[in-house]
């Protein structure tokens, strides 16, 4: 890549590249990857030669993406929205940054808390979903997934104890914890998974039963 990185929010790109031997090139899923280097958990990985499979809805998102990595060799760019369980074509809000959502209520909680909101709302987009355990098979089947951010806002800490309920289990997970912290570590502590690091936004996990990389 010749555009460095601009890191992650709170330098969780660091804490998650360091749980890999320096060289190692594996494969990482972002579900919720807004744009290419702007708080992006992948961005560092990719430029080290990870392959990845980047998952977002919204098209401002989605043509960034594109413009970066649409003819890029190891990087997949996929326009959906993920979900725990099959549904069907869902409504989302649609604004600036990264607070879309399916939700009415969560954009308007978001408003209240962020009185300099300005992100703009650009209206309602049905949006065709995949589920967590489709999108697992289809592109990772039998193929180790070593790295998983999660931020889908409202539903991370669904996703990530998903997640870790399938055989796809990955050796490290970033997950936007929406306060349920406590929640996602309850069971991911079952799979083998201590916590690395957590802070206001994210928690990071790392199986170190993972065996061989």
């Amino acid at each position: 890549m010749s555009v460095p990185s601009n890191g992650s929010q709170n330098a969780e790109d660091e804490a998650v590249a360091a749980c890999f031997p320096a060289g190692f090139t594996g494969n990482l899923l972002e579900i919720g990857a807004w744009f290419p280097k702007d708080f992006s958990n992948s961005r560092l990985l990719i430029e080290r030669g990870w392959d990845a499979t980047l998952v977002e809805f919204s098209p401002l998102a989605v043509e960034r993406q594109l413009r970066e990595y649409g003819y890029h060799d190891r990087v997949r760019v996929i326009q959906a929205a993920i979900t725990p369980d099959e549904q069907h074509v869902q409504r989302f809000q649609v604004t600036e940054d990264a607070l879309s959502s399916s939700s009415d209520e969560q954009c308007e909680k978001w408003r209240n808390l962020r009185p300099d909101y300005h992100g703009g709302f650009y209206g309602y987009l049905w949006v065709p979903t995949i589920s967590l355990r489709r999108l697992l098979d289809q592109f990772y089947g039998d193929k180790r997934l070593h790295f998983v951010s999660i931020d889908v806002e409202g539903f991370s800490a669904v996703m990530a104890m998903e997640l870790l309920k399938t055989d796809h289990r990955p050796k490290v997970i970033c997950c936007e914890h929406d306060s349920r912290d406590v929640e996602i570590w309850q069971v991911a502590k079952k799979y083998g998974y201590v916590q690395i690091d957590k802070n206001a936004e994210n928690i990071i996990l790392r199986n170190d039963s993972w065996g061989a990389l």
